[in-house]
């Protein structure tokens, strides 16, 4: 069984060797994303993707310009709500009414692993005995394991459409679930959730890939890391960045040109440029006046982003 309490020694041992702040982003040392890859432990499966953020500092930003007149600015933040917990972020309404969980309320989430084998942990304050009497409601039986409350809804990767969640989330995303103060997560399989409550000694917090991506995004509120090198994120004033490997002067060549799917660059990412950081490229995209933010996580999405490596 792993030890879950060395996880603050192994995230101790990373960050502090990360006292240059290159970045330029004070507090990196205590950056969420840099500490968030201590609470997963390290596999092929987590290392492939990993996605990060802070929900309740996302909601706060959305709030803020629900007043704005222009209706763009009102949409400013929408496309970073749900990362970090993408995988049940669809049925957020639902799962606030089945269980009374507000899964934008939480201070962080990390979402690490590609389907079916994928595990997810949000962590902040939330009502537990509220959220585990629902549990109990469903006819899910807990146990104690893990720190906290294991709930087991249906079998290893089953997606059971009769089962309690059928009407909430249909698939196999809920099919483990643990509870404890100041921590909800969830997995498919036990095997899975294992690797966001115990994460132990090998953990993401030292996988120099991820680690040297994660110092050049700096201090995000939403990011999508892939252990091939590339990753993007968005800081909470708007900045957007890519890291990736790569040559400075060719990056800032494609950067004039257009993407894989046709359109201009400087079209998607007005004011992109490049300059190398952390031994990455680093692409930073300065917020824009008005008009929403988060076009880089669509870039890594559909496939654009390996245009400019």
């Amino acid at each position: 069984m792993r030890k879950p309490l060395t996880i603050i020694v192994a995230t101790g041992l990373v960050l502090a060797g990360c006292s240059d702040d290159s970045t330029g982003q004070s507090g990196l040392l205590g950056s969420g994303l840099l500490l968030a890859l201590g609470r997963v432990h390290a596999t092929e499966q987590t290392r492939a993707s990993v996605e990060y953020g802070e929900p309740a500092a996302v909601k706060a930003l959305v709030d803020k310009v629900k007043g704005k007149d222009n209706a763009k600015d009102k949409l400013r933040y929408q496309m970073l709500q749900g990362v970090g917990y993408s995988s049940i972020a669809s049925f957020s309404v639902s799962l606030e009414e089945s269980l009374g969980l507000r899964l934008d309320g939480f201070d962080g989430a990390i979402f690490a692993g590609k389907a079916p084998k994928q595990a997810t942990v949000l962590w902040g304050d939330y009502d537990v005995d509220a959220v585990e009497g629902k549990l109990r409601d469903l006819d899910i039986d807990g146990e104690p394991a893990y720190g906290g409350t294991r709930w087991r809804s249906a079998g290893d990767y089953e997606i059971d459409l009769g089962g309690p969640f059928a009407d909430t989330v249909p698939l196999q995303q809920l099919n483990d679930i643990v509870t404890s103060d100041g921590r909800f997560a969830f997995a498919p399989a036990k095997e899975a959730v294992e690797w966001v409550t115990e994460p132990g000694d090998e953990t993401l917090a030292g996988d120099d890939v991820l680690v040297g991506l994660a110092k050049c995004l700096g201090d995000v509120v939403a990011a999508q890391l892939q252990g091939t090198g590339e990753a993007v994120g968005v800081r909470g004033d708007g900045t957007q960045i890519i890291c990736l490997k790569g040559d400075v002067d060719r990056v800032s060549d494609v950067l004039t040109g257009n993407m894989p799917s046709g359109r201009p660059w400087q079209d998607v990412l007005p004011g992109a440029a490049a300059a190398e950081a952390e031994g990455l490229v680093r692409v930073t995209v300065p917020p824009p006046e008005s008009g929403p933010v988060g076009q880089v996580l669509a870039v890594m999405r559909n496939g654009d982003l390996a245009g400019l490596g």
